[in-house]
């Protein structure tokens, strides 16, 4: 499995040893800065077909399953792009989502993609047979109905949520977990062994926002969940034994937001992120941390997936 870097934001510049590790082990690295801003928080069709036609002339489907870092968590509701495309290059198998992340990402949002709205995309791929959300701990959960929540695709089953905690009331018209317990409930080393009784697929695609980790491990534009790096590596490695990756993708870097397509999306897309996230940047040894942590992913993650 080779890297990309996929610069829409500046998060990545900066990082010269993952810069380095991906060019000396064969990768690429895509600048399309110009397409950032109107992608950022949320985006119309035109630009995710704008990023959609470079993504096929860069990473064609002899490039093999790719392993592509995207920035800013602002830009996660490119994963579905990247599913296609790792579709496309598998064969178009069936294939189960791992989804790792500290928000469900399951709001409805029309039209275009939000980076809150990409899993009801992603579910509704008629390749994707489930999509397993793993480690949230944010407050989305909690009544999602009344937040805007796509509860279709969980009640059928599409979507399956594996909350790293349980401090949430539920939702009166029912509980988004299906009754299963929290992965803090059920322990660490238990949850390891169960999750990957449900995968039912040979192939898998693996998607990771670092705000699922704790805060002491990255530092991003969101919150930050409680799941340790060390535990994220060990449902890596239980979940791709036996099992054939098709792609991969990582976002959570921390980086100044640029806000884009049109004077008013730009306006709404500021109002959305003050409310929504942290007003200030994290500490400039958290932002080194984030590079430590995207370098042990990309190792982590080829080895796995050999």
């Amino acid at each position: 499995m080779r890297a990309a870097l996929l610069h829409l934001d500046d998060a990545l510049t900066v990082q010269r040893g993952l810069r380095r590790a991906v060019r000396t082990s064969g990768g690429r690295q895509l600048d399309y800065r110009d397409l950032g801003p109107a992608l950022r928080l949320w985006s119309r069709p035109a630009s995710l077909d704008r990023l959609r036609t470079r993504l096929a002339a860069a990473l064609p489907v002899d490039f093999g399953p790719a392993l592509v870092f995207s920035g800013s968590g602002d830009f996660h509701h490119i994963t579905p792009l990247l599913i296609e495309r790792a579709l496309r290059s598998a064969g178009d198998p069936p294939v189960t989502v791992l989804h790792f992340d500290n928000h469900p990402d399951w709001m409805k949002f029309a039209p275009g993609a939000h980076c809150g709205s990409w899993v009801g995309w992603a579910a509704r791929l008629p390749q994707v047979a489930r999509v397993l959300t793993i480690g949230v701990c944010s407050s989305d959960i909690d009544r999602p109905a009344a937040k805007g929540a796509d509860r279709v695709i969980v009640d059928d089953g599409r979507v399956e949520l594996y909350p790293y905690s349980a401090g949430y009331t539920g939702d009166p018209a029912g509980d988004p977990c299906r009754g299963r317990p929290s992965i803090e409930a059920m322990g660490e080393g238990a949850f390891a062994d169960f999750l990957p009784q449900r995968i039912e697929t040979e192939a898998v695609y693996l998607t990771i926002d670092k705000d699922v980790l704790r805060a002491e491990d990255a530092g991003t534009n969101w919150d930050q969940g409680r799941t340790s790096l060390s535990f994220l590596k060990a449902l890596i490695t239980r979940v791709l034994r036996g099992r054939k990756v098709i792609g991969a993708d990582v976002v959570g870097d921390w980086s100044r937001a640029a806000y884009g397509g049109g004077i008013v999306a730009a306006a709404f897309k500021r109002g959305e992120a003050l409310l929504d996230q942290p007003w200030r940047m994290p500490a400039p040894a958290l932002q080194t941390q984030n590079e430590a942590v995207n370098l042990a992913l990309l190792a982590h993650i080829r080895e796995a997936a050999r």
